[in-house]
């Protein structure tokens, strides 16, 4: 007789194996905290044993766990390379596909994303904006693009796709209320926009902040590099912003242009399974096409 009567339970004890706890689970899943155990203790009472030993540091798999999870492995393995080959197997310009990148990037691939929807008007682009790098391997997105270090994941298909500048700015109803810093040392006496903790790292201008500004300096931190331009074009402080964004706000002005500057590598992004299909061809030419002009 099958003990199963929700696959989902399985599913869900089968990511807090992978992740060691429910927390991660739950973000991972996008459910809440206490769905998550009450489908682990769903599955428990079913089959009438324990699948994780709890501790305060997290979810250990038993000996009984481990068999079981072992088979969800293989489960989860096949209905991916299931879902990758349906995408795969698709060569009609038409119906979704999905794109992941961090939201301050829309302004710079709006272009290219009318260009595409004007000559493939039946493919609906899905966007997904998202700080957390969403898995391709999972069918999680079709095309990523992402800045920072070239991705090293198996089977990716990468491709550089163009090198993004940013420097310090700040808005005219700012500089006429604080002054334009013309050194660096002058810049000890203006407010800045940053990101939040955690977020810093991975955007250049916003770790440089946070290392050569006085904590007590920066008065606004956000959590999206498009909020935080938002801010600056607002005038609640200096702060980056890249070049090709800054041209899209006539009210911004450079500071100290020649001596602050970053530079990112930006990658365009596919699984080897689907980077072949007539769509993901599709939007990888218009993406090129419009970053080589």
């Amino acid at each position: 007789m099958d003990k199963f009567t929700d696959w989902q339970d399985l599913k869900v004890a089968y990511t807090v194996a992978k992740l060691g706890t429910l927390s991660a689970a739950a973000e991972y899943l996008h459910i809440h905290h206490s769905t998550v155990l009450r489908r682990i203790n769903n599955l428990e009472k079913e089959l009438g044993t324990r699948l994780f030993h709890r501790h305060a540091r997290g979810y250990q798999v038993t000996q009984t766990g481990e068999k079981l999870l072992a088979t969800a492995t293989i489960i989860d393995e096949r209905l991916m390379e299931l879902s990758t080959s349906i995408v795969a197997s698709d060569s009609q310009l038409r119906g979704k596909l999905l794109v992941t990148t961090v939201s301050g990037f829309m302004d710079i691939l709006s272009e290219p994303c009318l260009a595409f929807q004007q000559q493939h008007p039946q493919v609906q682009l899905e966007v997904l904006l998202d700080q957390k790098r969403l898995r391709l391997d999972h069918g999680q997105a079709h095309v990523a693009v992402r800045a920072g270090s070239k991705p090293d994941e198996p089977d990716y298909v990468v491709q550089q796709l163009t090198t993004l500048e940013a420097g310090l700015y700040a808005s005219s109803d700012y500089i006429k209320r604080m002054g334009i810093p013309t050194t660096v040392d002058a810049l000890q006496g203006h407010n800045f926009v940053s990101g939040v903790t955690g977020f810093n790292a991975r955007v250049p201008y916003f770790a440089w902040v946070d290392e050569h500004i006085a904590e007590s300096q920066v008065t606004f931190r956000v959590s999206e590099t498009s909020d935080a331009t938002r801010a600056i074009v607002n005038g609640l402080g200096i702060g980056g912003v890249q070049h090709n964004v800054a041209r899209r706000y006539p009210d911004l002005l450079p500071i100290l242009k020649e001596e602050l500057r970053w530079c990112s590598q930006v990658w365009l992004v596919t699984h080897v399974l689907v980077h072949r299909t007539a769509k993901v061809q599709a939007l990888c030419e218009v993406l090129k096409r419009h970053f080589n002009n």
